[in-house]
């Protein structure tokens, strides 16, 4: 009994409402619900991002399975290339598609947590209102 006394001395000064440490059921449903509806009002946001990123991996993906692959091919048949040069040109190359390809990455990134951010803005907003 002493124990349970020690234990819970403190519990007079806590900050936290009752109502907001055990939400009730309602208040679960209501966040839920609320959460649904905004995944529903950004549906078309979330699947151009989805979209956007599915076509930038298989562009990333194409240019290093194919394109670059059938360039150094046709450079290396090109016997009136200097070596060097061909070496000195594909490096250029390789570096700018990355760097091409890193931009456009941090660019959909950039999208997508603007969104990510009005998203959670939304349902905070609708939180503290439950």
């Amino acid at each position: 009994m002493e124990s349970s006394k020690i234990s819970n001395c403190f519990g007079e000064f806590e900050d936290i409402s009752p109502k907001r440490k055990e939400p009730t059921i309602q208040a679960l449903y209501e966040y839920e619900k609320h959460y649904l509806e905004m995944l529903k009002k950004y549906s078309d946001e979330i699947k151009f991002i989805q979209d956007m990123l599915s076509d930038f991996r298989a562009e990333q993906t194409k240019f290093y399975e194919q394109v670059l692959p059938n360039i150094i091919d046709k450079l290396n048949s090109d016997e009136g290339i200097d070596a060097e040069m061909k070496r000195t040109w594909l490096n250029r190359l390789s570096t700018n598609m990355e760097r091409s390809f890193n931009l456009s990455e941090s660019l959909i990134n950039d999208y997508a947590v603007k969104n990510l951010e009005e998203f959670k803005t939304a349902v905070n907003e609708k939180m503290r209102n439950i």
